[in-house]
């Protein structure tokens, strides 16, 4: 079996080891632009503050990992064109020299490009977006001289951002549009966040920009009438699918811009399957399309492909179930299945309880449908949150009710109970 990966992200590279688990005796290229190793994309932005940085390179999926599973990565190599009749990929390499791929069975993980809104002066030199580490790093070697930098954007990555670029000492400005993470986060949590972050960042809510200003190089971004003196923009406001490849091969996209896929992630075309940000998944809960640009619905997708591409008939559940964490100025932040903003795009009515636990100062918003089934929960907390999110993890993948399988309580109140019920009354 001759399988062939275009692309490098938490997709690619695990659908490159699943084929080569299932199908030992396989062929298993991976086709990547990239000549990085592979590498968390959350914290992607730690590279703004240490260019450079190994910290973020996923072990198991170096280049001389897989490897040794024996799984080829040629890096720096993009692929042109290609001819699905004849199974075939015309590549370039990173020196310019043309050649000739043939496959049996392919896989595109291509990503997605940055969705850069429609503001005059977003090419002027200084804007810039991030997509992973190698921007990241390159941005950070340039900012070493800018004192003040506005992020457009106002979810985990321009979050991240704002972190490091504070740890720097710059002059930070967030342009937040309504309010923090807003289709991920109840508004409630919006503001519990907010409350969060530190008071040296500038914080510009509920305002858009309307324009990036200056002559050949940023010099301020304008909110309606008021402009913001700074010195780069950083647009951090989503990214879209990157199907140019996958429309060049026929391959038939979706009605919300992505490669349309089945749940065993096969394309329109025989042996042609797709995972990542570049598809539309399948909602586990609403069973309609959506986009869900998230490293771990990506790495279940291309474990998905990997184990079809290698002739298994194994179909996975929950493989666009939303779960995105991470650490930001010292506060855990999940986000599990749908929130009632995410819901209610799909025509789903919820109710939200809201859960406290000031002895880890943490906040949860658990999310039900109208028959009380739990679809979805956030937790901010300053340590622990991911104890918490797991349980409305396993609870949203079991269909579970919170009054059948209510989450346990916060370990030092049972422990209090714990001690109560032996030697009485604690005040």
């Amino acid at each position: 079996m001759n399988i062939v990966i275009v692309g490098y992200g938490p997709g690619g590279a695990n659908a490159a080891v699943m084929a080569r688990h299932f199908a030992s005796d396989s062929k298993v290229t991976i086709l990547t632009q990239e000549t990085a190793q592979a590498h968390r994309k959350p914290g992607s932005s730690l590279a703004l503050e240490f260019p450079g940085t190994a910290d973020l390179d996923i072990g198991d999926w170096t280049h001389a990992a897989l490897k040794e599973r024996g799984i080829e990565v040629r890096a720096g190599t993009r692929v042109v064109s290609g001819d699905l009749s004849s199974k075939t990929l015309d590549i370039r390499d990173s020196k310019g020299k043309t050649s000739t791929i043939t496959y049996e069975k392919l896989i595109l993980a291509t990503g997605g490009t940055p969705a850069i809104p429609n503001l005059p002066g977003t090419s002027l030199q200084g804007v810039y977006t991030i997509q992973d580490m190698a921007d990241a790093s390159r941005l950070g070697q340039v900012l070493s001289s800018v004192e003040s930098v506005a992020i457009v954007g106002a979810g985990f990555s321009g979050l991240e951002a704002a972190e490091r670029l504070h740890n720097l000492s710059k002059t930070v400005h967030m342009i937040v549009r309504s309010r923090f993470m807003r289709r991920l986060l109840e508004e409630p949590m919006s503001e519990e966040l907010a409350s969060r972050i530190p008071h040296g960042i500038q914080i510009h809510k509920g305002q858009s920009p309307t324009s990036v200003n200056g002559e050949g190089q940023v010099s301020g971004l304008s909110l309606g009438e008021t402009e913001i003196p700074v010195e780069a923009v950083i647009l951090m406001t989503g990214i879209k699918p990157n199907v140019d490849l996958a429309r060049d091969l026929g391959i038939e996209i979706g009605t919300l811009g992505g490669v349309k896929v089945n749940e065993r992630m096969e394309t329109s075309v025989e042996d042609v399957y797709a995972v990542g940000d570049c598809v539309e998944l399948q909602d586990p809960q609403t069973k309609a399309p959506a986009l869900i640009p998230i490293g771990s619905a990506a790495a279940r997708a291309g474990r998905q492909a990997g184990v079809a591409a290698a002739g298994s008939s194994r179909v996975y559940e929950n493989i666009g179930l939303r779960f995105q964490y991470d650490n930001i100025f010292g506060t855990d932040i999940i986000c599990v299945g749908l929130s009632s903003t995410t819901a209610r795009s799909f025509g789903i009515e919820t109710d939200v309880t809201y859960l406290e636990d000031s002895t880890e100062f943490a906040k949860v918003a658990l999310v039900t449908d109208m028959d009380g089934i739990l679809i979805g929960g956030q937790v901010l907390a300053s340590r622990m949150g991911a104890r918490v999110a797991y349980q409305i993890f396993e609870r949203i993948k079991a269909g579970a009710t919170l009054e059948a399988q209510p989450l346990l309580k916060p370990r030092h109140q049972r422990l209090k109970e714990q001690l109560e019920s032996t030697l009485g009354p604690i005040q």
